[in-house]
């Protein structure tokens, strides 16, 4: 039913890993998705992709404030083995980075620019649906980088990260549902509707700040979050020591950025995308 669509959808999917290392020596990675808007390098993606880079910045002024509070050889302040002492981003290609970033963590979406960026690196550019076209019910997919190894290395030689082998390539895993209900949250700080597109089910870490789709491809949101829903029942279970507990059910479900709050945020920040007009043929907004 969506391998037509899922075939589209990986051609402006990209993988993102992210790799912080902390004073202790510890390196941790992750992987997110994000989505390439159009031909200039614009992209979008979860908003929490970004937060080992807040903590990179507020722990580089705690440790620099600890150092000079110990210059004179006594521990007056003891030093966080936890704190963030490095952080990268791998944005799908060696030698990218990332620039002019707008990250809205009250929403979680970050819409950025990356440099230097090949257009035709991706073969098919999205198109947004049409909101007023959306209904609970629809069939839609997500696709993204579930259940693989993002493993990194440290070099402290070169101060820098490294992809092991074998990480890439990273397999897509797509996932269906239907669109269940519209979530609106109210506005956040900056004036963006806070609306969202809860999905029947949860979207998977790895797929966060990737695409969720109509069988035609139309983006219908940014997957963010993974809500857990309480069912309202409470069975008894007995464990194999005899012990019996009670058992509270719920179901997960998806939630995603709703197209209508994600292209209200392009045109304020001037980024051109292509949606879905309302008759059906297609527009380039910028």
């Amino acid at each position: 039913m969506f391998a037509d669509a899922v075939e589209k959808a990986m051609k402006f999917t990209r993988p993102v890993i992210i790799s912080y290392r902390t004073l202790d020596g510890t390196v941790v990675s992750s992987c997110a998705s994000f989505v390439m808007l159009n031909r200039e390098g614009w992209m979008v993606t979860a908003g929490h992709v970004f937060d080992s880079m807040t903590r990179l910045n507020n722990d580089s002024e705690k440790i620099r404030q600890a150092n000079a509070d110990n210059a004179d050889g006594t521990e007056h302040v003891k030093m966080d083995p936890k704190w963030v002492t490095n952080q990268s981003f791998w944005w799908g290609w060696d030698g990218v980075t990332i620039k002019n970033v707008y990250i809205n963590r009250e929403i979680d979406v970050a819409i950025g620019k990356l440099e230097p960026f090949n257009p035709d690196w991706i073969l098919e550019y999205p198109v947004m649906k049409d909101p007023d076209a959306m209904r609970p019910g629809t069939s839609l997919c997500r696709i993204g980088f579930p259940f693989t190894k993002s493993t990194t290395d440290f070099s402290e030689k070169t101060q820098t990260f490294h992809i092991r082998e074998g990480v890439l390539p990273m397999p897509f895993f797509p996932n269906d549902c239907i669109h269940t209900r519209n979530i609106y949250m109210g506005r956040s700080s900056d004036g963006y509707d806070m609306s969202y597109i809860e999905t029947s089910t949860p979207g998977m870490r790895g797929q966060s700040g990737g695409p969720i789709f109509d069988r035609s491809c139309k983006i219908a949101g940014i997957q963010v979050k993974t809500a857990h829903l309480p069912l309202g029942f409470h069975p008894m279970i007995r464990k194999p020591d005899g012990e019996v507990v009670v058992e509270n059910q719920f179901i997960n479900v998806g939630l995603g950025v709703h197209v209508r709050t994600l292209t209200e945020m392009l045109d304020s920040l001037g980024v051109k995308y292509t949606c879905e007009s309302k008759d059906k043929g297609y527009r380039i907004n910028d």
